[in-house]
């Protein structure tokens, strides 16, 4: 007698079924009843009831509501595992962590939505940190409060404070060399090198012999005024007000971009800029020109051969609020303001 022959291979379930025409869709997409039921895997709608039921408790489904509708979103298998081998009160935290998404949630907001004690939440946060399904953060607006959020979320620009934190902290290095790039661009495309007028350099220097002649009984000491110098060392003058170029924020955050300066990870964009060029502008670096524009203030890009004093204010960058013999200076004597070299400098480059 013929032995029977074997059954073939079970066929999957519908709720593996119903699993699979799910996986098929982008991912994180969120799923109405209608769009369960219009993939045709069950006979009606109790049937559909009963396959969402399945696998919501083998945790392949997540529960969520949306606009007052309830909805579904998909889990991977090795996730749905990893939750089937929780404790009731593990999944319970864990649930209240994924629900608050890229936000974080506050330690004692789960206390209070799970009524669990502080020591069995303690010892439930410490095992699924261990295995690596959620992760503690620090939130910039609390940094007392323990936050935690689901491992593999990146934490909202709200939580880490955008470009300028690092870690929960700010990234002072960063702003530091960005308010320098900042500064020396806006200075670029706002500021234009003089071209070489007026006296030649001999006759300067000529100038300048005769007026240390005259005062030899004064200490030389160098000049204490400097004029801006640009790259080929001739003096720096700003375009007008009416110039129409001035650079601009959106202008600056492509030059940034274009450069590669920024490290690609900082999502850099213009509301963060604008928050730097704001602080430039508090700190007398760079001031506004019309409605968007901004130039460079003199003397605001560090320089070789400043003097100690800094750049001052607009009286003390002239050359008689430093001038160390100002009270021997006088109409007729051996220190006058028409035989002073650095004045004459001075009122030709500003």
């Amino acid at each position: 007698m013929a032995s029977p022959s074997k059954p073939g291979a079970p066929s999957a379930s519908k709720k593996d079924q119903l699993y699979d025409r799910c996986a098929e869709a982008p991912p994180d997409t969120v799923f109405y009843q209608r769009d369960l039921a219009n993939m045709q895997v069950a006979d009606d709608s109790a049937s559909l009831m009963g396959l969402i039921q399945e696998l919501v408790d083998a945790h392949m489904l997540q529960v969520m509501t949306w606009e007052g509708q309830v909805c579904y979103k998909l889990r991977s298998r090795d996730e749905a595992a990893k939750l089937k081998s929780m404790t009731p009160d593990e999944r319970l935290i864990f649930s209240h962590i994924e629900s608050s998404s890229t936000a974080g949630i506050w330690t004692k907001t789960i206390k209070a939505k799970t009524g669990v004690t502080q020591t069995i939440m303690t010892k439930c946060l410490k095992q699924l940190e261990s295995k690596a399904l959620i992760k503690a953060i620090n939130n910039v607006k609390f940094p007392t409060r323990k936050m935690y959020m689901l491992a593999h979320l990146m934490p909202s620009e709200d939580v880490v404070g955008g470009p300028w934190h690092q870690d929960g902290e700010l990234d002072v290095d960063l702003i530091e060399a960005l308010s320098n790039i900042v500064v020396r661009f806006v200075e670029r495309e706002s500021w234009v090198e003089q071209k070489q007028k007026g006296p030649s350099k001999a006759a300067i220097a000529k100038k300048k012999a005769y007026a240390m002649s005259s005062t030899n009984d004064i200490e030389a000491e160098p000049p204490l005024f400097k004029p801006p110098l640009g790259p080929h060392k001739l003096p720096l003058i700003p375009h007008p007000s009416s110039h129409r170029h001035y650079p601009t924020c959106a202008s600056i955050l492509a030059y940034i971009r274009a450069s590669g300066v920024v490290d690609t990870s900082i999502a850099l964009q213009e509301p963060d800029l604008q928050v730097l060029l704001d602080n430039l502008v508090f700190d007398g670096k760079v001031e506004r020109m019309g409605a968007l524009g901004y130039r460079s203030v003199r003397g605001a890009v560090d320089r070789e051969g400043v003097g100690e004093e800094g750049d001052g204010n607009g009286f003390s960058q002239a050359p008689c609020g430093r001038c160390p013999v100002f009270a021997l200076c006088e109409e007729g004597g051996p220190v006058n303001a028409k035989s002073c070299v650095y004045f004459t400098e001075w009122l030709r480059t500003s």
